[in-house]
């Protein structure tokens, strides 16, 4: 399933990229991110907490943060697990200075399901991904801000 979307946020490329990639940041604005701990210098775990109805439940895994050139772009590999199944995903963060307070936020990538939750479908699944995006790129407009 593909995962894509641009977000403006109100600063510079290189606030926006301290903003993406600071553990207490992504804890404040991920909808449901009930922790980040650090394994290492670029690998998490992470626990996450869905309310969403089709996909309620509380998922643990990691997150890798690679390919990081600051102020520009990095990529994330996670994966979780949960008690409806299982998500793997990569996605590529681009970013785009458009003026001197004015950053988009360019995210590509690539998502796999199973398990109950795969039989939700790829529309209903893009769904509940773009909502969630949005719930988290809203509340980091505000931490720009």
């Amino acid at each position: 399933m593909k995962v894509s979307g641009t977000y403006e946020l109100p600063t510079n490329s290189a606030t926006a990229y301290q903003l993406l990639t600071d553990p207490d940041v992504l804890i404040r604005t991920m909808p449901g991110l009930k922790s980040l701990q650090a394994i290492d210098d670029n690998t998490y775990s992470a626990e996450l907490e869905v309310g969403i109805k089709m996909v309620k439940g509380r998922y643990k895994g990691t997150v890798k943060l690679f390919d990081a050139v600051e102020g520009e772009q990095f990529r994330l590999s996670m994966d979780g697990q949960g008690p409806l199944g299982f998500v793997q995903q990569e996605m590529l963060i681009k970013l785009e200075q458009v003026a001197d307070n004015r950053t988009n936020v360019i995210c590509e990538g690539e998502a796999t399901v199973g398990g109950v939750i795969a039989g939700i479908g790829q529309r209903m699944m893009s769904g509940v991904a773009s909502l969630l995006m949005g719930q988290f790129f809203s509340a980091m407009k505000k931490e720009a801000s």
